[in-house]
């Protein structure tokens, strides 16, 4: 039967045939995607808020990392700053050094000056200057020194007791560690 149609007719309908396969091919894909489209949205939603809520814990966290890291330099600096504390209470105390040569000195011996100086490793030697009326006084004063326990050395120039009487001296005092 196929043969007693004429040809143009026979065209259009092989065209019409094609358009409405091609036609019901689009609708069956549209359907699908629509279903597939359908059935993903709850999966979007969940992965979004599931990526949100993992955005949110990383930024609190690295929150938490900057006030971790904040505490930590305040902390290395408190204990670096504690350590100095202890070594200077564990130093010597310049008031103590001027109180203990003082109470060493006669009454003939007058101090003008005490020169203290902090090294790296320590307390310099002190410089002391002043005045004896006698040289007697002046060489019962650095006896006195060296008999003392905390102190390790005392020089007195030899110059110093060149004079017999108002003799202006230096002294430079080694404190034992």
């Amino acid at each position: 039967m196929i043969n007693l149609i004429p040809q143009t007719a026979k065209k259009r309908i092989t065209r019409e045939y094609w358009l409405r396969v091609v036609s019901v091919w689009i609708l069956i894909l549209t359907g699908v995607a629509f279903i597939v489209a359908v059935l993903l949205i709850p999966v979007y939603i969940l992965i979004n808020s599931k990526a949100d809520i993992y955005t949110n814990s990383a930024s609190a966290a690295s929150l938490e990392i900057e006030s971790y890291e904040l505490s930590s330099s305040a902390l290395i600096k408190a204990s670096q700053q504690a350590q100095k504390i202890a070594t200077l209470d564990e130093a010597v105390r310049f008031t103590d050094l001027i109180t203990l040569i003082s109470s060493l000195k006669n009454p003939s011996i007058i101090i003008d000056n005490f020169s203290f100086n902090l090294t790296e490793t320590g307390l310099a030697p002190i410089v002391i200057n002043g005045e004896a009326k006698t040289r007697q006084s002046l060489a019962d004063f650095r006896t006195a020194l060296l008999n003392h326990e905390d102190i390790a050395e005392a020089e007195l120039p030899i110059s110093s007791l060149a004079l017999d009487r108002d003799i202006n001296f230096t002294v430079t005092i080694t404190i034992k560690e």
